[in-house]
């Protein structure tokens, strides 16, 4: 969004540089100019308000006070707003204004500056330190961030100079932490005190950042015509009893017999999950030892369904056994999480 002639033209010009990375983009300007390829605005907070609503990135072309007027009054959380930038309408300055970790707003800063042959101006504290930015680290991850109020004192404890322990399981790390006071150690014990602990298990204990991975795959045999709360219910109890959070399950995989499963299909819409289904054949050649059952091989073809199923569809080890919970198995797999720190 511009506010003048010469912001209008910007626009057009980052507009072309994002489109060419791969964004999709929109671009208004002020009602009182005209830019062919801009549609215009009279009131800036109906265009902000939709993006705030929708999650869409903005960049104001405009004074950095002017923004923070027109955006102040949307301001939510650093969790859920989006990201806001603010450049000069001679790009010389690519300013993050708001969410410059979680949204992106740092990053997106660095590309219009490319854009435009400006400046990036970063003020985030472990940016200018050169220190390891756990929220960032989280995001391109794709790691769920349980406390906010703790990922915020692992940031100061780096800051100030002190070692943070990261303990991570079914993880495997491609490169070390640039920060040499960030130190993975095999030891759970040493983390749980103010340090960071990667794992689908739940982690009540101690202080903590406890960072979630998306890397464990259910596998889920039902009756016919079971419905979506029965299937949630047995679904949140093993996990539970297994305490593993439910925010780790990445998708949801059976036979192809159950591939029209109202209930099934249901319960991961709901939920966002991926559902995916294998042939008895498929199944039957999945290597490993699963729990037999001569009924299911009579009515399915293959001996096991559940634990099978999330064994294949994750490439990973058995997590959790075959449970039964009112006419639903439940079974569970994990696979190893790839993560970069840089």
């Amino acid at each position: 969004m511009a506010y003048t002639r010469q912001g209008g033209a910007l626009c057009v010009r980052l507009m072309e540089g994002l489109a060419e990375k791969g964004y999709t983009c929109k671009g208004y300007l002020f009602h009182k100019y005209e830019n062919s390829r801009l549609e215009r605005f009279e009131h800036a907070e109906e265009v902000i308000g939709a993006a705030f609503e929708n999650g869409s990135a903005l960049i104001l072309v405009c004074a950095v006070g002017i923004a923070v007027r027109k955006v102040s009054g949307f301001l939510q959380s650093k969790v859920t707003d989006p990201p806001v930038v603010v450049l000069d309408d001679m790009g010389r300055f690519c300013i993050p204004l708001l969410s410059g970790h979680l949204g992106g707003a740092n990053a997106l800063a660095e590309v219009c500056a490319g854009i435009t042959g400006g400046i990036a101006v970063i003020t985030t504290a472990t940016d200018i330190h050169d220190r390891f930015a756990v929220d960032v680290f989280a995001k391109r991850n794709g790691l769920l961030i349980t406390d906010m109020r703790r990922a915020k004192q692992v940031s100061a404890d780096l800051l100030d100079g002190k070692t943070v322990y990261l303990y991570a399981e079914n993880v495997c790390f491609e490169n070390v932490p640039r920060d040499s006071a960030v130190i993975v150690t095999d030891e759970r014990e040493r983390a749980e005190d103010g340090g960071i602990i990667i794992s689908a298990r739940t982690c009540e204990n101690g202080s903590a950042l406890q960072l979630i991975p998306k890397q464990v795959t259910l596998g889920i045999g039902c009756r016919r015509g079971t419905p979506k709360e029965q299937i949630a219910a047995a679904v949140y109890s093993v996990l539970s009893e297994h305490e593993i959070a439910f925010s780790s399950v990445k998708q949801v995989c059976s036979i192809d017999l159950k591939r029209d499963e109202a209930g099934l299909q249901a319960f991961c819409a709901e939920n966002g999950l991926l559902f995916r289904t294998f042939s008895s054949g498929e199944l039957a050649g999945v290597a490993g030892s699963f729990a037999h059952s001569a009924f299911v091989e009579e009515t399915a073809g293959v001996d096991n369904v559940c634990e099978r199923s999330a064994v294949l569809g994750s490439g990973g080890t058995l997590l959790i056994k075959k449970t039964i919970k009112e006419h639903v198995t439940v079974a569970a797999a994990v696979e190893t999480a790839v993560l970069w720190f840089e």
